[in-house]
């Protein structure tokens, strides 16, 4: 079968080919999904016809070629819903890459602003969230590196906790 079990699930794969679909096909899209290609690298998840070319798909990669990637990218991208709070969000951030994210994720949906990125609830208002991602990148509206550094991190963290146990 194609990209089945919890991982799929949690990060929403069914979504993630439709939002290819818009990507690719509407939008001309270029892009790497990770970690949809086996091991040995030989047989990876199904990505629709539209992304031919457009869409580098890998195997696992250790953290230095993520954040190598990351880097590299307009935004990360966040279909996940029941995947609660994944790591990769505050990642992309302190790269200071902007995200596109899930508003219905379980957790995550604390680092969405107006610093930070965009939201979608579903298909229905992803091109129009890219569309607006985009436009806000060019104009430099996004500090997603300086959010982490307002609010994140030990001594802010460590402020909190003190605060809310006293």
């Amino acid at each position: 079968q194609d990209c089945v079990g919890w991982s799929s699930y949690a990060k929403n794969w069914s979504f993630v080919k439709e939002a290819l679909d818009v990507m690719c096909g509407e939008l001309q899209m270029t892009g790497v999904l990770v970690a949809t290609k086996d091991k040995q690298g030989r047989k990876a998840c199904s990505i629709p016809a539209s992304c031919d070319g457009l869409i580098t798909q890998t195997t696992f990669l250790n953290q230095d070629e993520f954040f190598k990637y990351t880097r590299q990218s307009q935004f990360l991208f966040l279909p996940q819903v029941h995947d609660a709070s994944p790591r990769v969000i505050t990642q992309a951030l302190a790269l200071d890459v902007p995200v596109l994210m899930n508003k219905n994720i379980i957790g995550g949906w604390k680092y969405l602003t107006e610093q930070t990125g965009e939201g979608f609830n579903d298909i229905h208002d992803l091109k129009e969230s890219i569309q607006r991602l985009r436009q806000n990148s060019a104009a430099g509206a996004y500090h997603p590196r300086r959010y982490v550094d307002e609010n994140c991190g030990d001594q802010v963290s460590g402020e909190r906790l003190t605060k809310f146990v006293l």
